[in-house]
C-alpha cells in the first residue's frame, strides 16, 4: 500500500490498447457504427480499466460505509441521526432502496459500521468503527489526522479483501445522517469556493433550514481553514469517517484494475479527495447519475465525469450505482451474442 498525501499515489496507466482493441471490436458487431452510443463507450472504458477485451463483469459489490457526522447537533438534517444504525439493519435485511434494487441487480451488498454513533450490531455488519461517530465541524476538526489516515487504509482494506474474494466490479454507497453537509464542506474546500456555491437541500429541507445550512457549512469553513492542497486535512477538518472509506476503496479499484462505480454527490466529494492523492484516479471511474444535489456539476466538472444518466436520484445509498449495473449484464450479453459485420458479409458506406 502506498501513501496518501497529495499528488504522491502512483497508478498503472490505462491499457490503452484493450481499449482500442474493444472499440475495433463494437465497430465491428452488426450495427451502425456507434450506434448503441453510450454503452459502446463503457465498453471501451471497461476494456482499458481491466486490461482485457474479455470483460469480467458478473461478480458485483456494493460497499456502503456508515458512519455519522457530529454536524447534526446544529440541525441541518430533516432526519434524525438514529437512521442511520437503523437502516444499516434494514439494508443487510434487504429492505432500503439499494438493497432492493441490488437484488434485482444480482449485486452483493456489505455495510461496513467505519463510525456509527451506536452501540447497536447486527450479524453480517462489518464492524471498522474508528469512532462514534465524527466532531461537529461547525466547532471542531471531524476527526485526527491519524483517523482520517485509518478511514482510508479501512476503505482499502475492504475493496482489497472484497476483489480477493472475486468480486470484479465494485461499487461505494453511504449511509449517514448529515452527510451531505459535510460532503459540501469538502466539495468547497477542494474547490475553493463558497458554501452558498454548493450546498443543497440534502434531506430536502425547508428554505429557512437550507439557509441555516450554508451558514453552517461555511462556519465550518471558516474556523477549520482546510489545506486545499492536502486532502488528508480536508478529511480530517470537515470531512467524514465513511468519505475516507470510499478514498480508500477508490485507490485499491485502480491499482488492482477493477472498476469502481460511483453514486452520486457523496461519492463525487470523496472522489475529489482521491484525485488531490492520485491525479490519475478518474481514468478508473465509472460514474453512473448526476445527482439531485446542488454541488454535484461543479465537482464533477472538477472530476472531468460525465455521468450516463440522470433520474435526478437524491436518496443516495449507492442506489445510482447499481442502477448502472444491469447495463453490464446488458453490454456482455451484447459482445457474446451478437453478429458481427464480417459474419454478415456487411460494409457500411458512408
Amino acid at each position: 500500500m502506498q501513501t496518501f498525501q497529495a499528488n504522491t499515489y502512483h497508478l498503472p496507466p490505462l491499457a490503452s490498447e484493450s481499449a482500442q482493441a474493444m472499440r475495433q471490436i463494437v465497430n465491428g458487431l452488426a450495427k451502425p457504427i456507434a450506434s448503441l452510443g453510450c454503452l459502446e463507450e463503457l465498453a471501451i472504458r471497461l476494456a482499458g480499466i481491466e486490461a482485457t477485451t474479455s470483460l469480467r463483469l458478473r461478480q458485483k459489490t456494493l460497499l456502503v460505509f456508515a458512519a455519522d457526522h457530529g454536524v447534526t447537533a446544529e440541525h441541518v438534517s430533516a432526519t434524525p441521526k438514529k437512521v442511520t444504525i437503523v437502516q444499516a439493519g434494514n439494508m443487510l435485511a434487504g429492505h432500503t432502496a439499494v438493497a432492493a434494487l441490488a437484488i434485482a441487480a444480482h449485486c452483493q451488498v456489505q455495510v461496513i459500521d467505519i463510525g456509527i454513533d451506536s452501540q447497536r450490531t447486527f450479524s453480517k455488519l462489518i464492524n471498522a468503527k474508528i469512532a462514534y461517530g465524527t466532531q461537529n465541524i461547525a466547532q471542531s476538526p471531524a476527526m485526527t489526522r491519524e483517523q482520517a489516515l485509518k478511514s482510508i487504509k479501512i476503505g482499502y482494506a475492504t475493496a482489497l479483501a472484497a476483489i480477493n474474494n472475486g468480486s470484479e466490479v465494485l461499487a461505494v454507497g453511504e449511509l449517514g445522517v448529515g452527510n451531505t453537509t459535510t460532503a459540501s464542506a469538502v466539495v468547497a474546500a477542494c474547490l475553493q469556493c463558497t458554501a452558498a456555491e454548493v450546498v443543497g437541500r440534502g434531506s430536502n429541507i425547508s428554505d429557512a433550514k437550507l439557509a441555516h445550512k450554508i451558514s453552517i457549512v461555511q462556519q465550518a469553513l471558516t474556523r477549520n481553514q482546510p489545506d486545499s492542497t492536502d486532502p488528508i486535512d480536508i478529511l480530517a477538518k470537515v470531512g467524514g469517517f465513511e468519505f475516507g472509506g470510499k478514498v480508500g476503496a477508490m485507490l485499491a479499484a485502480a491499482e488492482h484494475h477493477t472498476p469502481l462505480i460511483l453514486d452520486g454527490f457523496i461519492s463525487y466529494a470523496a472522489a475529489l479527495l482521491a484525485q488531490k492523492i492520485a491525479p490519475t484516479i478518474t481514468n478508473y471511474l465509472v460514474p453512473s447519475h448526476v445527482s439531485h444535489e446542488k454541488g454535484s456539476q461543479r465537482a464533477l466538472q472538477q472530476l472531468g465525469l460525465e455521468p450516463y444518466f440522470d433520474l435526478q436520484l437524491c436518496v443516495g445509498e449507492g442506489t445510482g450505482a447499481v442502477m448502472l449495473m444491469p447495463w453490464l449484464d446488458e453490454l456482455a450479453a451484447i459482445l457474446t451474442h451478437m453478429n458481427t459485420l464480417a459474419d454478415m458479409a456487411i460494409v457500411y458506406k458512408k
